[in-house]
């Protein structure tokens, strides 16, 4: 629309201002300046759209340190452990359309599909809790919010007992002659955990102890 009144626009004034050659110079302005309006309030000129959602930008993992303490746990504890070992993360990109416009029921109007692309990440990780053996790992919290293991991640605990074995993801991804059991430390694996839902970034996680 204001592409059609802009160049109307300008081809009179053009006509006015420079009579003959004006009208068509004025035509032609009116109709790019329109098209730049018509852009910005109605978006492009086309049946179909796509519609990106956030990606991952920040890759930011929860502490990972050499040499850290290792605690021991009598009874109950909330530790947060420490990260030693990391696949890194899984992008799964999901498309979802829908027609919009067409004027509703029994109206004209043109219709348009707007497809939806959006993006969740997952990680597999393990973290060391604390000295072994232990009973359970009975609760866990992501930033401080109670986590449902079953809903967010594949959860397996290795209570740390002197007769534990590697872990099978891991030893898939680094090989079985290069997998440690971590015999004597009592850690978990989480694996696909749903890290869309923190902000696409792996979340503090601490873990009760129960001994």
């Amino acid at each position: 629309m204001a592409r059609l009144v802009l160049s109307i626009g300008g081809m009179v004034l053009g006509n006015l201002l420079l009579p003959g050659l004006g009208s068509a110079l004025g035509g032609v302005l009116g109709s790019y300046v329109g098209g730049i309006v018509d852009q910005q309030l109605f978006g492009p000129e086309t049946a179909n759209s796509t519609i990106h959602g956030p990606r991952m930008q920040d890759l930011r993992v929860q502490s990972s340190g050499y040499g850290a303490v290792i605690p021991r746990v009598y009874g109950k504890a909330r530790v947060s452990g420490n990260v030693i070992w990391m696949r890194g993360f899984h992008e799964e990109t999901r498309s979802q359309s829908e027609e919009v416009g067409g004027g509703g029921k029994g109206g004209g109007g043109d219709s348009q599909t707007v497809k939806t692309v959006s993006y969740h990440y997952y990680a597999d990780l393990a973290v060391g809790l604390c000295e072994g053996p232990i009973d359970d790992v009975t609760r866990i919290w992501a930033d401080s919010h109670a986590l449902d293991d079953n809903k967010y991640a594949d959860l397996r605990v290795y209570r740390g007992t002197n007769g534990q074995s590697p872990d099978p993801l891991i030893q898939a991804v680094k090989g079985v002659n290069k997998t440690p059991a971590y015999r004597g430390l009592a850690y978990v694996v989480l694996e696909k955990l749903y890290i869309t839902p923190f902000g696409n970034r792996l979340p503090n996680l601490t873990f009760e102890i129960k001994t």
